[in-house]
């Protein structure tokens, strides 16, 4: 019955796209703090619609039509920056995973049997900076050491850290290593397809980087024509009011 409770869910997550509380709750944020961007992201966008109502009957009545068009837009953009915010978030956090298996791999060849995994994982938690990193590791260490046969801690430290099938993969063949076998060359193999892996992430956040200067040009002529086009509105209200008092 709890499980259900949990699992059913609220207005906001019903109204919102489908993968944006999966991409904030990737980034560490709690089911409630989503709730709460959700909800503020609906208001903003229908207060906004309300001001617009407002000024077009005491206004001008053409400005109803920006407020059926300019909620809609709010609320899009809302969408699109998370969805930014987690594609640099995902490169990050495989590139921080990236860092992490290349500290690995020469430990691992250097012990060749005679270093456990646990003080390898020690000597790489001194060399890691960022504190999530650490917290994660250190996480993984603990667990290791409650459940020292179980492969869970191995693929949830990769969730964690990365989250692709890669590096579920990767820790895997990790755990398997320290269980059977001592041979680096199966680790070496998947260190060059994760290195792959990163250059395919880089490239990939070049091209989203480069799609927003494909389009600056367009916006900044588009914020132009608007300039241009209110100014002429105006105009055309004032002689529109001019001819209507000269009548």
């Amino acid at each position: 019955m709890t499980k259900s409770l949990e699992n059913k869910k609220s207005l906001w997550e019903r109204i919102a796209e489908r993968d944006l509380y999966p991409m904030l709750m990737d980034m560490g944020n709690s089911r409630i703090r989503v709730n709460i961007f959700q909800r503020n992201r609906l208001m903003l966008s229908v207060f906004s619609g309300i001001i617009l109502l407002l000024f077009g009957y005491f206004v001008w009545k053409w400005i109803y039509l920006a407020s059926l068009i300019l909620p809609i837009i709010l609320y899009q953009r809302k969408y699109k920056s998370v969805k930014s915010m987690y594609q640099v978030w995902k490169f990050h956090r495989h590139l921080q995973f990236s860092k992490f298996t290349r500290l690995l791999i020469p430990y691992l060849k250097q012990s060749k049997d005679q270093t456990s995994l646990y003080s390898i994982f020690n000597k790489i938690l001194q060399r890691t900076e960022n504190p999530d990193d650490r917290n994660s590791l250190y996480k993984l260490m603990t667990e290791m050491s409650n459940r020292p046969s179980d492969v869970q801690p191995f693929i949830d430290f990769a969730r964690r850290s990365s989250g692709t099938d890669m590096s579920i993969i990767f820790m895997s063949a990790i755990y398997d290593f320290q269980q059977t076998s001592f041979d680096t060359s199966v680790v070496d193999d998947l260190g060059k397809i994760a290195s792959e892996e990163l250059i395919e992430g880089i490239d990939e956040i070049i091209e989203f980087k480069l799609r927003r200067f494909v389009f600056f040009p367009t916006k900044i002529v588009m914020a132009s024509f608007l300039i241009v086009l209110g100014f002429v509105i105006a105009i055309l209200i004032e002689n529109l009011g001019s001819m209507q008092f000269m009548v």
